[in-house]
């Protein structure tokens, strides 16, 4: 369990490294909040807008739980992003499935904490979290 003065968000996103830094600096920013609990498989935004299966969703409601109920997570990312090799598709249809999974996991928690999606995308050397 978390200490009360210790305040998390919570990340549902890829597994890629490239985009973790920029999930972390956007979601501290956005719910003013210091660690982010993070939920990763790869092009997993891929797999909750395609219809993911009951024991991938009961997986991801018990992660989600851990997060809100005993870390008292302020909200909840769910990020997907550009070259992804998880879900191979062009960034419209990535920001669609990203779409998707906001509703789904918005749903999933019964709107406990407020749901924000994010496209991450390369800007120069830098990859850039930007809400959609």
């Amino acid at each position: 369990m978390s200490r009360a003065d210790e305040s998390f968000f919570t990340v549902v996103g890829c597994m890629d490294g490239r985009v973790q830094w920029a999930c972390a600096r956007y979601g501290k920013e956005k719910f003013d909040a210091r660690f982010p609990d993070t939920i990763t498989e790869a092009g997993i935004v891929g797999i909750i807008a395609k219809g993911p299966d009951s024991s991938f969703i009961e997986n991801l409601k018990f992660k989600l739980s851990v997060s809100i109920d005993k870390h008292h997570s302020k909200g909840i990312i769910v990020d997907g992003h550009a070259e992804c090799a998880g879900n191979p598709v062009d960034d419209e249809t990535h920001k669609n499935d990203i779409k998707k999974s906001v509703e789904f996991i918005s749903n999933l928690i019964e709107n406990k904490v407020p749901v924000v999606g994010v496209f991450v995308e390369r800007n120069g050397d830098e990859w850039q979290a930007r809400e959609i």
